[in-house]
């Protein structure tokens, strides 16, 4: 979940970096069998234009990434550099952009601009099993910060508002090439440092590939993101299913999660996504997805509104590959919330359409 506040353009820092390769998913690691040191960037350049023409250029407070209207922007520039061995790993790197301003905006200063920082040790020398440690990428979500790691050009709104990034320790045993567990321990929900209270964050993960292209994920979280003083209990399950063929892919992900609140009742709140997803052999790909979230008891956004964030959203998109790693994007995008969660011209209303490019690329 990305903080929700106000969120005012600055100057993008030049990106200085040794962290790991860019990883497929958020929650995959690099790959142990790899050797020395290895570097790779990513840039993901964009323009967006939002119909609402909304007030000081800021897009939906619950979208996090191209959230700027109607300026070419820099959504994430990144730099890696990643250390591997037989028996330790580790990865460390800066980023800027719209999205490391928006997201981590009330991390402290000097880690605003962090991106991955961990060091990783196997624990046996037979065994696949790793300790890692640090600032690393979130187990939650099948969409991770990285866009051309992702089918559509934006994130969904339950990826918008589930942790992109983690700090902690992360336990991983991959058993075979079908199968990978994992237990984590973290300083919070989406916080490289702690709030004070001494609840601690654990999570796990369960990700089992049954066949050749097809992906099924099962993460959790449990614990506190607030003080002591409230002592409001998180519960999280994320559930997502990936099919990718020749031409045909298909994806599906579900989020549901309940939070304690003062009166020691319950709070709940839960979204889907579906992705459909046709390649062409000329490096073209067209995208459609469809989404629904529900917060109306405003556990992870607040809008002082009767039913909080619950909205439903639609998008068609067009994917031209120019490299293997290099990509030309446009989307569209709609939005219909129950209430009047938007901006507009003419004030709150309760639907939003915008209309997004992008030219990225990782070298």
């Amino acid at each position: 979940m990305g903080t929700v506040v106000h969120r005012s353009m600055r100057c993008l820092n030049l990106l200085a970096v040794i962290t790991g390769p860019l990883l497929a998913t958020a929650q995959s690691l690099p790959d142990s069998t790899a050797k020395g040191i290895t570097f790779t960037g990513f840039v993901d350049v964009y323009y967006a234009y939002d119909l609402g023409h909304p007030k000081d250029d800021e897009r939906p407070q619950f979208l996090y990434q191209y959230d700027r209207h109607n300026e070419v922007d820099l959504n994430l520039g990144l730099v890696h550099a990643n250390y591997a061995r037989d028996r330790v790993r580790g990865a460390i790197g800066l980023m800027a952009g719209t999205y490391a301003q928006a997201n981590l905006i009330n991390e402290p200063d000097l880690l605003r601009n962090v991106f991955e920082a961990r060091v990783g040790m196997r624990l046996s020398p037979r065994t696949e099993l790793w300790l890692d440690a640090g600032i690393f990428p979130s187990h939650i979500g099948l969409e991770s910060a990285i866009g051309i790691d992702n089918w559509t050009l934006t994130r969904s709104v339950v990826a918008e508002n589930s942790p992109y990034y983690l700090s902690g320790a992360k336990l991983t045993w991959t058993t075979s090439t079908k199968l990978e567990v994992a237990a984590l321990f973290m300083n919070g929900w989406q916080r490289l440092r702690r709030v004070q209270n001494e609840t601690p964050c654990v999570g796990t993960q369960v990700m089992w590939k049954p066949r050749e292209g097809m992906k099924f994920n099962w993460s959790t979280f449990l614990g506190s993101d607030t003080p002591d003083s409230l002592g409001y209990y998180r519960l999280f399950n994320n559930l997502w299913w990936s099919l990718e063929g020749e031409k045909w892919g298909v994806q599906l992900g579900a989020d549901a999660g309940v939070q304690e609140n003062a009166r020691g009742a319950w709070e709940d709140w839960f979204g889907a996504v579906g992705i459909l997803r046709r390649k062409w052999t000329n490096g073209i790909s067209a995208v459609a997805r469809a989404e629904y979230y529900s917060d109306d008891h405003q556990v992870i956004l607040f809008t002082g509104t009767p039913h909080g964030l619950t909205t439903v959203g639609y998008s068609l998109g067009l994917d031209i590959q120019v490299m293997p790693d290099a990509f030309v994007r446009f989307e569209g995008r709609t939005f219909h919330g129950v209430d009047a969660i938007f901006e507009s011209d003419h004030g709150p209303v309760r639907d939003n359409t915008s209309f997004t490019m992008s030219m990225a690329a990782r070298f």
